[in-house]
């Protein structure tokens, strides 16, 4: 089902396939939680009104459910529904999508969200034989609003994630260079857009031909567009051509590979790598090692994505669909994502809460799902990378007596200590001026409060 939404003339909310025939239609609604946007604004028969986003979000998985619910899958029922999200979301954006799903009457809990380019990885490894030696893969998932990447390690069926990022530009944002460039072919052959009776009709139209060329070039050389008179004044046609699509798409996929060089980068960090060596390291060195590049998402269908892929990595390196059908690889994962051990050293399943005034006052020193290590970080190739919070970043108390408390998604107990006590419990000197708190890539944890400097450890760290 095409993650859309829309509003008829009547002003009725129209969610899946029928919103694609609709003017007021807003496509790949989850990235306005990538963009960390609230609220979207439509025209309404009683005028314009700003809708909640999450509104919108809730009422796509009611439709969910209902498809569900007539093949016979009691989606309400006592299983639990799998999500997957972008890997580039924190733990704030994947608990605003896990709301919106148990508002949904959705049975979901945080521990079974899965990135999506870890999904798309899983349905690739259940369609293959038993492994008899380990894989380090690169995922590479395109779709709508988001391009998620993922560095995986694969061993039997214990995969661990040792990079997942992502950003915020793929099919959509093709879709608007193509229908920018289709606006200048249309002048020159004399049709100028803004002076068109209904500009803003003609654009959609466009942004429409733009997604359908998109598309058909995936299969064949060239596409001729048919001109409506009633909306670009005349009637015509307009040549577009494979060679076009791939020159403005150029750009993009640019950009595609500084984040996968980004997050082979963070994956060579995981593995112990110094950072001053990680950041001289060129992108030839950084792509060895790697067996099995996949592509997922509806993009993977454009032979570009393919090619720019196979000149990145070496000629050793298999590039290869995750499923024959590549839009549907992630949801194929989620459906098999219990059967494999899912382990991320880079974004670890628990909350590390700081409270006082006997369980009053709190801050979230770590949230679940939070990387470990920034872009920045990477880029500037500090010496020391990790996740670090001080006393003004929480707005702590210039002093007060707390306690760590500590909060595990993984379904499992949290085994962590700090100066060979228990990490949960742990007894702290709030200090604003001296508080900090850091967590290293390999389960290094150290704290300093008003009193003095604690050194500890998450045991058993690749299970969290």
């Amino acid at each position: 089902m095409p993650s859309v939404v829309a509003y008829d003339d009547n002003g009725a909310l129209i969610v899946g396939e029928r919103a694609l025939l609709e003017e007021q239609r807003i496509r790949s609604i989850k990235r306005w939680i990538t963009d960390n946007r609230d609220f979207v604004r439509v025209d309404l028969p009683t005028g314009p009104r700003d809708i909640r986003i999450d509104d919108l979000i809730v009422e796509l998985l009611r439709e969910v459910g209902r498809r569900g619910a007539r093949r016979g899958q009691d989606v309400g029922g006592g299983n639990l529904v799998r999500l997957a999200c972008p890997a580039m979301w924190d733990g704030r954006q994947r608990r605003r999508l896990l709301t919106a799903a148990q508002r949904a009457d959705l049975p979901v809990v945080l521990a079974t969200m899965v990135d999506e380019p870890v999904a798309a990885g899983i349905a690739w490894l259940s369609r293959q034989p038993a492994l008899d030696r380990p894989l380090r893969m690169v995922v590479f998932d395109m779709g709508g609003g988001t391009l998620d990447i993922a560095v995986l390690d694969v061993r039997g069926h214990d995969v661990t994630v040792l990079a997942a990022m992502g950003v915020a530009e793929a099919g959509d944002s093709l879709d608007e260079v193509i229908a920018a460039d289709l606006d200048l072919e249309l002048a020159k052959v004399g049709i100028d857009v803004d002076t068109l009776p209904n500009p803003g009709r003609a654009r959609v139209r466009l942004l429409e031909e733009a997604r359908a060329t998109k598309v058909l070039l995936s299969g064949s050389e060239e596409h001729v567009i048919s001109l409506s008179s009633q909306i670009f004044g005349r009637a015509g046609e307009v040549w577009y051509t494979r060679e076009q699509l791939n020159d403005v798409f150029t750009p993009q996929m640019e950009r595609a590979e500084d984040a996968v060089g980004l997050a082979l980068r963070i994956a060579r960090i995981i593995d112990g790598a110094s950072a001053s060596e990680i950041a001289r390291m060129p992108m030839d060195d950084l792509v060895q090692g790697i067996d099995v590049v996949l592509l997922s998402g509806g993009m993977s269908h454009i032979p570009y994505v393919r090619q720019r892929m196979q000149w990145l990595f070496e000629s050793s390196t298999r590039v290869e669909l995750a499923t024959d059908a590549p839009e549907t690889a992630v949801a194929v994962g989620l459906a098999k994502a219990g059967e494999y051990g899912k382990i991320n050293t880079y974004r670890p399943a628990f909350d590390v809460l700081l409270e006082w005034s006997p369980g009053k006052d709190f801050r979230t020193v770590y949230e679940a799902y939070t990387p470990l290590i920034e872009r920045a970080q990477i880029l500037r190739g500090d010496d020391e990378l990790r996740y670090v919070r001080t006393g003004r970043d929480l707005s702590l108390p210039r002093q007060a007596k707390g306690k760590l408390r500590v909060v595990s998604h993984s379904g499992e107990r949290l085994r962590a200590n700090l100066a060979g006590k228990p990490l949960d419990g742990f007894p702290v000197a709030v200090s604003e001026e001296k508080f900090e708190f850091s967590i290293y890539p390999d389960g290094r944890i150290r704290m300093t409060d008003g009193t003095a400097t604690y050194e500890g450890q998450v045991e058993d760290w690749h299970t969290h």
